[in-house]
């Protein structure tokens, strides 16, 4: 493929496909970004389960959502929506 750079309009460039696998000196430090990503991704998890674990020992504790949202740093309505225990379904009958 040949192209011409924008502020050389007289020089053409040849630009070769990009290679199917890169070279090992260029791969190296991407399987480190990858490590790093990935341990980010379990550290994330686990956080979350924490989080979640410490809204209900809360929640079973007698605390309110307003409590809990101010620690958490948002609105009681968005704490509630996400960290609530979700409800057996109402049977029709019951109503």
């Amino acid at each position: 493929m040949t192209s011409t750079a924008p502020d050389q309009p007289n020089e053409s460039v040849t630009v070769s496909a990009p290679a199917e696998e890169p070279t090992a000196h260029i791969a190296r430090p991407y399987r480190a970004l990858e490590r790093e990503l990935e341990r980010a991704v379990r550290d994330r998890v686990e956080v979350t389960l924490r989080v979640t674990a410490a809204v209900n020992a809360m929640r079973d504790g007698g605390c309110s959502w307003a409590d809990i949202a101010r620690i958490l740093g948002t609105a009681p309505q968005t704490a509630h929506k996400k960290y609530s225990k979700p409800r057996a379904p109402r049977d029709s009958n019951d109503a």
